[in-house]
């Protein structure tokens, strides 16, 4: 991997630690002031969320190198080189089209319909372009950006003729299917 570049955005890093945070507080108050039994419940229920919180907000990423893509996501993790990617979709997160399947990137989801509200209208259709600006392909959006960044890496494969990866991979991590 040459020149990886990590998306992963900071109000998911955020939001996985504050309820980490959260739970392991939950666990404090059940140490300090509840009984054996209140503690065990509580510390089940709270690595449960903890786990969860993880899973969800913390693991995923996407990783944009030179020579392909890597999307983690909680229940599995691809890798691909550029000359196996299809398409590059912003519909519902960031999304590559893959020798016919298409993996979505949990660590770049698309905006709300509510996003465009704060856009302005030069955001939609820029100087000199004859189509408007989705909202998922907007660089204020995490699809957007990454989106934006992996078509750039694409485009750089296909003008530059790097040599692949010769690689399309899915290891299953949690899962087992």
């Amino acid at each position: 991997m040459n020149n990886p570049e990590k998306f992963r955005p900071t109000s998911a890093l955020v939001m996985g630690w504050v309820l980490i945070a959260f739970f392991t507080g939950f666990i404090a108050q059940s140490a300090f002031y509840s009984g054996i039994r209140e503690l065990i419940i509580t510390c089940i229920v709270s690595g449960l969320a903890i786990l969860g919180a993880y899973l969800s907000f913390l693991k995923p990423y996407v990783v944009i190198f030179d020579e392909g893509i890597k999307i983690v996501n909680p229940t599995k993790e691809v890798t691909a080189s550029w000359d196996r990617v299809d398409e590059i979709e912003t519909k519902y997160s960031m999304s590559i089209l893959v020798d016919g399947e298409t993996i979505y990137a949990w660590a770049a989801p698309a905006p709300s319909r509510r996003h465009s509200k704060g856009m302005h209208k030069s955001d939609f259709a820029p100087r000199g372009s004859d189509h408007p600006v989705r909202i998922g392909d907007s660089p204020r959006s995490d699809s957007g950006a990454c989106a934006y960044i992996a078509r750039l890496r694409r485009k750089e494969f296909i003008a530059h003729g790097i040599t692949p990866l010769d690689v399309f991979t899915v290891s299953k991590s949690f899962f087992g299917k």
